[in-house]
């Protein structure tokens, strides 16, 4: 018999009947042979509303008063013990997560313990001092360099539009609402709805009144009313989805609340000549291999295309011989999830329509899996003078495409600019300050090592924005205001 679990997470002092009138509507997974079925709540427009209330309420009487400092020394705890293998609830999103999402368990266990380790207190003050270099500024009023005084106020509530393509991300939203010191409405994807409520009642028991301002619930996106309400009673709205998601929720926040959209992104690799030698060049693939088939490209730091430049010991075709090869035992060790009929689809249609180009162009191969489509690789010269970003269609599908001068890779990515997040990046010394500042002119967000595409590291600058800072309302008070106290001090001499 499958499990039933509630995922949903509200506030402990919500008037009774409101939590005894709670319908739910329940979700079922099946993955990997078994089944669980998650029950979310269907919320009414007034118990919204009332929920909203209670959390903002919950943050003037704990949250505001806690110093940023004491707010991460509370997130730290909770990381610490979900970095414990024999915490409760960490093994309990070992065994649903993949039961969920589809993904295999082992990349599940391993992708937890990295991403977690981002919220250490060590990391998050970093993340902190990124945006403010003196973090006391979201406590107290602090000196200014130009005489004064400032200070940052976080939004009293924001509401998070979370996404569900990789378990566990809704974090990054959670801490940054936290360590502002807003309230957080949190509305879960129905893709993955467990780890948000999971990790607040692990908060619940380190810190209760923290976590009484948290509400992660579940509602339909799109429903025109509870997004009304939930838009209209916060300070701040932050959205991650597609394109048609973001178009849709800015649509509906008003004019005088601050919208944070984290919308489609695409990245790629960028791999020079001089790592494509012997076992390097071996390396430089598996590492590769392991940017592309990690959580099934789902998301934006995923890689759609790796370019390679030419004039190395081993040639740019070779290398995607032997990123197929890479792939093959990525696949074997952390099988890809299962795919729905359309997904399957569009994969077997990309396939053909590779297959019959390289019948009559020998500039173009194509190697996949024996099979199945756990994996498919497609290397493509035959449009090396032009505009050229083949989009993935995702689940391990990647295209290599050869360069015969790093100086010809700003024109071929010209037409996604606005859209390119991640480039991972293999080089040696002598190119990495041009391969930077060219993919830095060309619209670039984050350049990271290739292997590390994936795992962006705390405080970068999330589509090229401030993560904390864009949030804040400033407050200065002129020098001229604080001077003016000497003028009535009663023991003025």
């Amino acid at each position: 018999m499958s499990p039933t679990i509630d995922s949903f997470y509200l506030p402990c002092n919500l008037p009774e009947d409101l939590q005894r009138s709670l319908a739910r509507k329940t979700l079922v997974f099946s993955h990997h042979g078994k089944d669980i079925s998650l029950q979310v709540p269907q919320l009414t427009p007034e118990q919204l509303k009332l929920i909203m209330e209670q959390i903002k309420v919950n943050r003037e009487r704990g949250l505001k008063r806690m110093r940023v400092n004491d707010i991460i020394e509370v997130i730290d705890e909770a990381v610490q013990s979900w970095l414990n293998p024999q915490f409760e609830l960490r093994q309990m999103a070992e065994e649903y997560l993949p039961v969920i999402t589809g993904y295999n368990s082992e990349m599940i266990r391993l992708f937890l313990t990295k991403y977690l380790r981002l919220f250490r207190k060590e990391k998050l003050q970093r993340m902190v001092e990124e945006d403010f270099p003196n973090p006391l500024i979201l406590d107290e009023f602090r000196p200014r360099k130009a005489g004064g005084l400032l200070k940052a106020y976080g939004p009293q509530c924001t509401t998070h539009i979370f996404s569900g393509n990789v378990p566990a991300l809704p974090l990054w939203s959670m801490a940054a609402g936290m360590i502002l010191k807003s309230a957080t409405l949190g509305k879960v994807s129905s893709a993955e709805p467990l780890f948000p409520v999971l990790f607040a009642q692990t908060l619940e028991k380190i810190e209760p009144k923290m976590a009484a301002t948290l509400a992660i619930v579940w509602w339909k996106g799109g429903q025109a009313e509870l997004e009304e309400i939930a838009f209209k009673s916060s300070e701040a709205v932050i959205a991650y989805g597609s394109m048609h998601t973001i178009q849709a929720v800015k649509a509906r926040v008003p004019h005088d609340v601050r919208f944070v959209p984290h919308g489609h992104k695409v990245s790629f690799g960028l791999i020079t000549n001089e790592c494509l030698e012997g076992t390097t060049a071996w390396e430089t693939a598996h590492l590769a291999a392991h940017d592309v088939s990690w959580f099934d490209q789902q998301g934006c730091l995923s890689p759609h295309v790796f370019y390679v430049e030419k004039g190395g010991k081993i040639s740019p075709r070779d290398f995607a011989r032997m990123l197929a090869q890479e792939m093959d035992r990525f696949q074997y060790k952390m099988p890809r999830a299962q795919l729905t009929e359309v997904e399957n689809q569009a994969i077997l249609s990309f396939r053909s329509k590779a297959e019959f180009q390289s019948y009559s162009s020998q500039k173009i191969e194509l190697l996949v899996s024996k099979g199945d489509t756990s994996w498919t690789v497609l290397y493509n010269e035959e449009n090396d003078t032009e505009a050229f970003f083949p989009l993935s269609v995702l689940n391990r599908v990647v295209t290599v495409v050869p360069l015969d001068d790093l100086d010809d890779l700003p024109h071929k990515i010209k037409g996604i600019r606005t859209f390119v997040q991640t480039v991972g990046v293999a080089c040696g010394p002598s190119k990495f300050r041009s391969v930077i500042r060219m993919l830095g002119e060309s619209g670039v967000n984050r350049i990271c090592a290739l292997g590390k595409m994936t795992e962006p590291q705390p405080g970068w600058h999330h589509d090229g924005r401030l993560h904390l800072a864009d949030l804040v309302r400033w407050c200065d008070v002129e020098g001229s205001a604080e001077n003016m106290i000497d003028r009535y001090d009663p023991y003025r001499d």
